[in-house]
């Protein structure tokens, strides 16, 4: 047993070399020249949650994230390797960190380790796409670990850290309290003097309350893709009045669809108190990401790996339903995104009329992919809901 360990790992330590060599020849996402803005901005000393500092890049947020950014950048500098390698490599060694933690969890094992670690969307996002929510993910993962282990004050260190390169997770303080019962201050201490201390540097910004507002893409994902594209369809069936109601909703969800998350926030926050302290830690871990999904008018691809480790713990076959649904969705979306430069426009929604048949036929088929993805994220995020955790 300890021998066929010893290889897994090994064979885990080899993917891992393989993606930092895809990471190294392979291009990125705009999202890598929006890390470099901001870390050329926080490295000069400008402040980082002014669009105007960052080439106007979408999004906003904690420390971590520029740290990350910043020391990626600092270390090309220093060193003359290329940052679009570099600032891949934290979400790279992130997903070697969740493997490794899969592998050694009796709930998990080594098909999970190594479904987590192969499927194209940990490969895609890490050695493509340029992110660290990735790392975010790992620090959360090792939180709930901690956790269990009854090592509640370091659980609250991890889930601290994960919360200040993403915001989001520190929403799972609420599981985690409940389940900790007599150890809940250590832990509630242990993520207070992390997290607070680590973001004072929002408030010397003239716009911190942007870290409680991130941006987004709206119209690309779910429900909205339906909304956006709503009011030219029932106009073209005169259905002027529905038309006319689906614009003005599109107007108030893109003004103020922030508010949609953090309503549920507060309904997974309450979920996770009602079940008592015998809530399973990771089925909430699931539940939680899903449910932003599932409910949320804007969207980032790389938001698709937030359940990924979470779900093989709960359920593996699900999670592999996930894996193919979300491929699908990734591969496509990132071919979609070519079509603008391949057609000289600015939107290619705008310009369906100059696309060829099989472009169009494509197109079509990423749209179906991600409402079904979207689809499958709405009824496990109910279905997870009435099971108790």
């Amino acid at each position: 047993m300890a021998s066929e360990r010893r290889q897994f790992i090994a064979i885990l330590l080899g993917m891992t070399a393989v993606k930092l060599w895809l990471a190294a020849v392979w291009g990125g996402t705009a999202d890598i020249l929006h890390m470099r803005m901001a870390a050329e901005a926080f490295l000069s000393g400008h402040d980082v949650l002014e669009p105007s500092n960052m080439g106007f890049a979408p999004s906003f947020f904690p420390l971590g994230h520029y740290l990350l950014a910043a020391g990626s950048l600092a270390l090309s500098r220093a060193t003359g390797v290329p940052f679009m390698f570099l600032v891949k490599v934290p979400a790279v060694l992130a997903d070697l960190g969740i493997a490794w933690l899969l592998l050694a969890m009796p709930r998990a094992g080594a098909r999970a380790a190594l479904i987590y670690m192969a499927n194209p969307i940990t490969l895609l996002l890490s050695s493509y796409h340029g992110q660290f929510h990735t790392v975010a993910v790992a620090g959360t993962a090792a939180s709930l670990w901690l956790a269990e282990q009854g090592r509640c004050g370091w659980s609250g260190v991890a889930l601290g850290l994960a919360a200040s390169v993403r915001q989001h997770f520190a929403v799972l303080i609420v599981p985690l309290l409940r389940k900790a019962a007599a150890a809940h201050r250590a832990l509630l201490a242990g993520f207070v003097l992390t997290v607070i201390p680590l973001n004072l540097w929002l408030l010397g910004s003239a716009h911190p309350n942007r870290v409680f507002a991130p941006t987004w893409t709206y119209g690309s994902w779910g429900y909205t893709m339906l909304l956006v594209q709503g009011p030219r369809v029932l106009r073209l069936l005169g259905v002027e009045p529905l038309a006319s109601a689906a614009t003005a909703l599109n107007g108030l969800l893109e003004a103020h669809g922030t508010a949609v998350c953090w309503v549920w926030a507060v309904v997974f926050a309450v979920w996770a108190w009602r079940q008592g302290p015998n809530l399973d830690l990771w089925h909430a871990a699931v539940l939680f990401p899903l449910g932003l999904c599932a409910v949320t008018p804007g969207f980032g691809v790389q938001w698709l790996v937030w359940a990924l480790p979470f779900w093989l713990i709960v359920h593996r076959r699900r999670a592999e339903i996930y894996c193919v649904l979300v491929s699908l969705f990734l591969m496509g979306s990132y071919w979609q995104w070519q079509l603008p430069v391949k057609y000289g426009v600015r939107s290619i929604t705008a310009n369906l009329n100059l696309l060829s048949p099989v472009d169009l036929a494509g197109l079509i088929g990423v749209g179906a992919v991600g409402l079904l993805t979207w689809a499958y994220c709405a009824i496990s995020t109910w279905q997870l809901m009435r099971r108790p955790a």
